[in-house]
């Protein structure tokens, strides 16, 4: 059943002084956030070449769908699996398994694309595993994130169904650089005979 409908999202820069005590409280309720869709644009430039496209993204627990149409003569892009064990599929012809998808994305679309983290830094929560650098603001939402060197910029957030989420975020590492805008969210809760297949 459907937690919430989906909603056209217009969002607010955050702004005011870091509050701590505030970001630990998000931080915490955006753990239980386990299921959700997102729907969305994303351009992408590797310094020399870019471009831009749609995505939807459904997560559910560790797994997760990810279908992006998208540049660099990529096509339809479609990735599904839990943490670490990907399948991967292109409309050019691209089908095979990844357990190192930042590594593959680079030579597929010339672009280290980070999903595994994304799935965190998309609902403005750094990925629980790893050191982070971050900046809040005074609702304790994130303002910028620095996690296994991409840096995260977050434009805009919406509330959503008691969720504060971003609507609009930049991702930067060396000359690469993802940039979200998020149209639509989702809080769902599925029957488990409604899950996502793992490869």
């Amino acid at each position: 059943m459907l937690l919430a409908a989906c909603a056209h999202i217009r969002g607010v820069a955050p702004s005011g002084a870091p509050n701590e005590a505030a970001w630990q409280q998000r931080r915490a309720r955006l753990a239980q956030l386990k299921d959700w869709d997102m729907e969305g644009r994303v351009g992408v430039s590797n310094g020399r070449d870019g471009g831009s496209g749609t995505m939807s993204w459904t997560q559910q627990g560790d797994a997760f769908q990810f279908d992006f149409q998208g540049p660099f003569g990529a096509g339809a892009l479609s990735i599904h699996g839990v943490r670490g064990v990907l399948h991967i599929r292109s409309s050019r012809g691209d089908d095979f398994i990844s357990r190192d998808p930042e590594r593959d994305f680079a030579r597929l679309l010339h672009v280290p694309l980070p999903v595994l983290s994304m799935r965190y830094w998309v609902t403005g929560s750094p990925a629980p595993d790893a050191a982070y650098d971050k900046r809040v603001d005074a609702q304790g939402r994130l303002v910028q994130l620095d996690q296994y060197g991409w840096q995260v910029s977050y434009l805009t957030y919406a509330v959503f169904d008691g969720y504060d989420l971003p609507t609009r975020l930049v991702i930067e590492r060396d000359k690469v650089r993802i940039k979200l805008a998020i149209e639509t969210w989702q809080v769902v809760a599925l029957p488990a005979d409604a899950r996502i297949a793992t490869p």
